[in-house]
């Protein structure tokens, strides 16, 4: 009865076909065990360190995991963590291959020129504190990626000095890339005593060895001249620094040794190791050019007086100076009504809150304006941006800057009520930013201005939405920075100015690109040539994908469209259908709150005689239903229902039908400022002024009134 149910089922007596499974473990060193699992039906489980075939399996799908291992303190891992396999009945087995590979980027550091048993003094240091000793020819491997500095020292083998070169490089490394450096090492002894100029960088905030970051025009500097010898000694040489502009000597200068010798190889570490002099901003003009000259009346015996000069060639060392415009900013106090704070910026102290931004940015001079307080009806901030309240105050700031036409980034300053939590936000490549008035104040303006000029952030102390291209690892700035008015160095271990990072300063990387931004994108951009003119504010939000329109206002001010086409469009439509507008356009990103809704808000021209026909407004999202905004059925003249009154020095409070009018713009007659966008048919205003202008919106504009301010 057995035989006849196999048959029955198709069965056959000698039992099921089985199959087979050929696993390749390559790329470890010998006698290093991988760690694979092959897992597959039934609860089948084999685990292997090296290539095996499984024999017997059961036909159907199989699972090989990979993780990773470590050999000589050296991490590998599998090109693929998991894969599936099909076993089918057969002799001939599946195949699988678990490829290991060193785990991270390598250096290779080749070593030449000494004599045998002799050990290199080099030193390799990198991202996150990395640090390694090298004396002979080595490759150095599982490293993160960044910029490393090989720096080597000379040394006496045998009472036999030699001298190392370069003493010190940089090599960039990517993720599991590669890279080399060489060292060579010659003897001293063959030479006799001889200094020479290893290298020499003008600094205004932060510049690398080579002297490659772009001076900007009209600032201050500091030189730095690296002076080397080849033999210890108790020399002390001068070095003569000359100036040239449009080729011909400008100004000269007699730098005095800061310390007791003159050093075996660089050390940008320490100012006692170069000759420095602080160079005035009328010599930093785009035709400077630099000789240095270390020992120029010849005091020190040297076996060589014709390498003493740098460049080597004699010729000036001509400056990459490009000359920037000045920061154009408008300051604003931002009071919260919610519960009275005023942001702490006056005509008293602007200065200092532009006191970090001069230090750090590729900037020469600023213009900065105060503009009058602007009162939020919005629900206080706090320290977690939960309720939004910092963003929504900075996309008010925006459409402010919008409807005043001007060609100024704005900044608003806040009061929070707390010294830690949120301290800023800004839009990114925008031209409006907010921050606190607590301590730092001025590093927090000048973080949220980097913003404004393009920059993501460093990867520094778990800031959110890091930019993905930057350098160092760990978000600290890579080179030597440099304070020209405090004449102090910034280690390469300080955090970027784009972090989250304290004791803030900038990166080469953060730097250049600002200057670059700044030069494509400036603050006073050709936009801003345009006339004042009639045009619809209209502004809104993308959240959690979801469209969202603000209330509008027709005003008379600069267009201002958007740069490029994107994901969303803006249309105005008249009652006929008749499309009077339709914008493409890409929402702006809020840097510092990454949960936050992405903003827009544009000035579109909009003609007296199109402007009666404007019915509707539509804002489309991809995957998401058109959000049509159109004026309030309930809306009234301006006039009846509005309520002004004075309610002490200094202030006015407004009441209007909020259900009719969902937003009013309050703006100073004389000045054309605006003082508040108020909300919920209530606000507070700080005006000394007996008549205020006034719009409420019906949804889609709304005419602007004068009126006058009632007594208390």
């Amino acid at each position: 009865m057995l035989l006849a149910l196999l048959a029955a089922c198709g069965g056959d007596p000698s039992g099921p076909g089985t199959g087979s499974l050929s696993v390749a473990v390559t790329g470890l060193p010998a006698g290093t065990p991988g760690a694979v699992t092959v897992t597959g039906p039934g609860g089948y489980r084999h685990d292997l360190g090296a290539s095996e075939t499984l024999p017997g399996l059961t036909p159907g799908g199989y699972a090989v995991a990979a993780e990773a291992v470590s050999s000589g303190g050296q991490p590998y891992e599998p090109a693929q963590a998991s894969q599936s396999i099909t076993v089918v009945e057969g002799s001939t087995p599946a195949s699988a291959e678990v490829a290991y590979s060193s785990a991270g980027a390598s250096l290779t550091v080749t070593i030449a020129g000494l004599p045998p048993g002799a050990s290199a003094a080099v030193t390799v240091s990198g991202p996150a504190g990395y640090e390694r000793p090298v004396q002979a020819t080595t490759t150095l491997s599982g490293l993160a990626s960044g910029v490393y500095t090989v720096t080597a020292e000379s040394i006496s083998p045998a009472d036999a000095s030699y001298n190392p070169s370069p003493a010190t490089q940089t090599v960039n490394l990517g993720a599991r890339g590669s890279g080399s450096a060489s060292v060579s090492y010659t003897p001293a002894s063959s030479a006799g005593f001889n200094l020479r100029i290893d290298g020499m960088y003008l600094t205004q905030s932060v510049q690398t060895y080579t002297g490659g970051i772009p001076l900007v025009k009209d600032r201050d500097g500091y030189l730095r001249v690296f002076v080397t010898a080849n033999q210890t000694n108790v020399a002390a040489p001068q070095v003569r620094v000359t100036f040239y502009l449009n080729g011909a000597p400008a100004s000269q200068v007699t730098i005095n040794p800061a310390g007791l010798s003159v050093p075996l190889s660089p050390n940008e570490a320490s100012l006692s190791a170069s000759w420095n002099v602080p160079v005035p901003k009328a010599l930093i003009q785009p035709s400077l050019s630099i000789l240095a000259v270390v020992d120029p009346g010849n005091a020190v015996a040297e076996s060589d007086e014709t390498d003493n000069s740098f460049p080597a060639s004699g010729t000036p060392l001509a400056m990459d100076v490009r000359a920037t415009s000045p920061f154009s900013v408008e300051l604003v106090p931002v009071r919260q009504s919610a519960n009275g704070r005023q942001g702490n910026v006056t005509d008293a102290n602007t200065d200092a809150y532009l006191a970090a931004a001069m230090k750090v940015h590729p900037l020469a001079s600023y213009d900065a304006h105060l503009h009058s307080t602007y009162v939020t009806s919005l629900p206080a901030v706090d320290k977690d941006n939960a309720n939004g309240a910092w963003t929504d105050i900075l996309a008010d700031l925006d459409m402010v800057r919008k409807a005043e036409g001007s060609p100024r980034l704005y900044y608003g300053v806040i009061n929070p009520g707390y010294g830690s939590g949120v301290a800023g936000v800004g839009f990114v490549g925008g031209k409006t930013a907010v921050g606190w008035d607590q301590n730092g104040a001025a590093l927090v303006a000048a973080h949220e201005w980097g913003h404004n000029w393009g920059r993501m952030h460093a990867p520094c102390n778990n800031a959110p939405n890091p930019d993905t291209k930057y350098p160092y690892a760990g978000g600290v700035i890579g080179v030597y920075g440099f304070d020209v008015a405090a004449q102090s160095l910034k280690p390469r271990t300080t955090g970027d100015i784009m972090g989250y990072c304290t004791d803030e300063w900038i990166s080469d990387y953060t730097y250049t690109a600002v200057l670059n931004y700044r030069a494509g994108q400036p603050d006073v951009s050709p936009a801003f040539s345009q006339a004042m003119q009639p045009c619809l504010l209209v502004w809104g939000r993308i959240e959690n994908r979801q469209p969202v329109l603000e209330p509008s206002f027709q005003v008379i001010t600069r267009p201002s469209l958007p740069e490029r086409r994107g994901p969303y469009t803006l249309e105005g439509q008249a009652a006929d259908g008749t499309r009077l507008f339709h914008l493409s356009f890409a929402a702006e990103h809020v840097a510092d709150a990454p949960r936050a809704a992405e903003r827009f808000a544009f000035a579109v021209p909009l003609p007296a005689d199109l402007a009666p026909r404007l019915d509707a407004i539509r804002l489309g999202a991809p995957g998401r239903a058109t959000v049509t905004l159109r004026p309030s059925a309930l809306a009234t003249p301006v006039s009846p229902g509005l309520d002004v009154t004075r309610t002490g020095p200094g202030r006015v409070t407004l009441r209007w039908d909020a259900s009719a009018h969902p937003m009013a713009m309050v703006r100073d007659p004389a000045t054309g400022q605006v003082l508040s966008l108020a909300r919920d048919g209530h606000a507070d205003v700080t005006s000394d002024r007996d008549d205020l202008d006034i719009q409420l919106s019906n949804g889609l504009g709304g005419r602007s009134v004068r009126v006058t301010v009632g007594a208390r």
